[in-house]
């Protein structure tokens, strides 16, 4: 027994050694006890002395919080600070903040890209069960259902004298900016409900992971002046093909954005095109190209030695050479490409750019902004607007973010790829690049967030996937980018 006792001292005096301080921002992916879950690889336990913290989405909430930490579950978002062992990757929590957003109440709007499955039961009293925002959606009578009219038929309901609020909302200025917060009729009929149809859903989350929605609205989508007028603004204002025998890069350049080398391979300006489309929702890609919401997709891979990607409202979809250096399949190179194409089929800019205008203007008139500096006027507020405005668009909001990547997995299951390829594609990020970090308003999260985002994702949401029946193309990703990796490890020689 002695010696036992000496092996045990021995142990947890080297134990402390190897552990430090760390703070870890994720999702939670496994629930092991209330008092062990696990964010991405690494597990966290914590005790009765650890400290709770609540993050409410609106801060001047102050109401109780009623959450126990026994509704810890997966897909918790949190920030838990504590002594990290790195030898078994285990955590012992001191603190644990947990960020409310969607964890008591879901709110949310995405554009639908399958019908809604619902039947009528009274008059706007609807029950079913659909897929839509890549969660499972509940609808019981209790749920209140409504259509809401988008501008142009609120004004063509005005013109035609039918609705006395309609007229009063609507107006016939031509004016694009107006916003109606009111709430749309009863809904009584599936008839125009469909894809490209916009759904904003509020509810909870119940125990098998399905929103059990208590307000659902439905609106159809329409392309508006300003977010056409977008679309123009960042056209391509010249475009020279490359000259793939004498393998001469192309020019392309986005009015702006800014201009860019088109790698002159052939075989992997096809291949990234081919994948675009097989990406693309049907709803979209089925819609006449005369219709004002239809998106004339292009994809270009160009040279630039990041991991990066981008996509333009209009359809204009940049992937970064650099991606195929940090890539290992066909499957991960879907993820990020489905996820670009969200972006735009999403409307993330113009849903962004609406969000956040009445929040610039409020900063420019108050002069709210110049405090960050100290108080200072004059150029320091205008650096200061400057800062923000950038933030803003350098990337989306952490919750268009995780829309696009939950659109990425539906549109890879779709095309028949291996959904567990998404998170890996962080993890390769980590491994190359560190575990990142984010900006005011960035987009970009660390990469454990983003990893563990997707990974609870699939434990949720895809739990009966068939993984035997999905494929990772490593063997095509290979063939069809052999030419452009031989093409650079060229020239970096």
């Amino acid at each position: 027994m002695k010696r036992l006792a000496l092996c045990l001292a021995l142990l947890f005096a080297v134990l402390p050694a190897t552990a430090k301080e760390k703070k870890l921002h994720g999702y939670v992916t496994e629930v092991h006890s209330p008092t062990s879950f696990q964010i991405d690889d690494v597990r966290i336990t914590r005790d009765s002395a650890t400290s709770f913290e609540f993050e409410k989405e609106d801060d001047s909430d102050k109401s109780p919080v009623d959450f126990k930490a026994e509704d810890i579950r997966v897909g918790t978002e949190l920030v838990v600070t504590g002594d990290l062992d790195e030898q078994t990757s285990e955590l012992r929590a001191k603190s644990i903040r947990v960020i409310l957003e969607d964890a008591r109440k879901i709110n949310r709007t995405a554009l639908m890209i399958w019908s809604p499955e619902m039947s009528r039961i009274g008059n706007g009293i609807w029950e079913g069960k659909f897929f839509a925002d890549g969660q499972w959606i509940v609808v019981t009578e209790s749920t209140e259902v409504r259509f809401k009219p988008n501008k142009t038929e609120r004004k063509a309901l005005a013109k035609q004298g039918k609705t006395q609020k309609a007229a009063a909302k609507a107006g016939d200025d031509g004016d694009d900016d107006d916003d109606d917060n009111t709430p749309g009729d009863l809904l009584n009929s599936l008839q125009s409900i469909g894809p490209d149809t916009f759904i904003t859903y509020e509810g909870v989350r119940l125990p098998d992971n399905t929103v059990l929605a208590r307000k659902v609205e439905f609106m159809h989508n329409e392309l508006e002046k300003s977010e056409f007028n977008m679309w123009r603004s960042v056209g391509v204002a010249r475009h020279t093909p490359p000259n793939f025998k004498k393998r001469k890069a192309g020019d392309l350049e986005i009015a702006n954005v800014g201009k860019f080398k088109i790698v002159p391979d052939e075989n992997v300006q096809k291949y990234i095109n081919w994948l675009g489309q097989r990406l693309i929702p049907h709803h979209q890609k089925n819609m006449p190209k005369d219709k004002p919401g239809k998106i004339p997709f292009f994809f270009f891979v160009v040279e630039g030695k990041g991991a990066n990607a981008f996509a333009l409202p209009n359809g204009i979809v940049v992937i970064y050479s650099g991606m195929f250096e940090l890539l290992e399949n066909e499957a991960q190179l879907a993820t990020v490409v489905g996820h670009e194409i969200a972006h735009a089929i999403q409307e993330h800019s113009w849903r962004q750019q609406n969000y956040h205008r009445k929040k610039l203007a409020a900063m420019r008139v108050a002069g709210t902004i110049a405090s960050i500096f100290g108080g200072a006027g004059g150029a320091g507020a205008a650096a200061a607007t400057a800062l923000f405005e950038g933030a803003i668009r350098s990337g989306y909001s952490r919750s268009l973010e995780n829309q696009a990547d939950r659109s990425a997995l539906e549109a890879m299951l779709a095309a028949g790829y291996d959904i567990r390829e998404a998170p890996r594609v962080w993890q390769l990020m980590s491994k190359a690049h560190g575990d990142g970090g984010t900006s005011f308003w960035s987009s970009h999260d660390n990469n454990t967030t983003r990893r563990s985002y997707l990974m609870a994702e699939l434990r949720m949401n895809y739990p009966d996937a068939n993984y035997k029946t999905l494929l990772t193309s490593k063997e095509q990703f290979e063939k069809y980018t052999a030419g452009l990796r031989a093409l650079y490890a060229k020239k970096k020689k």
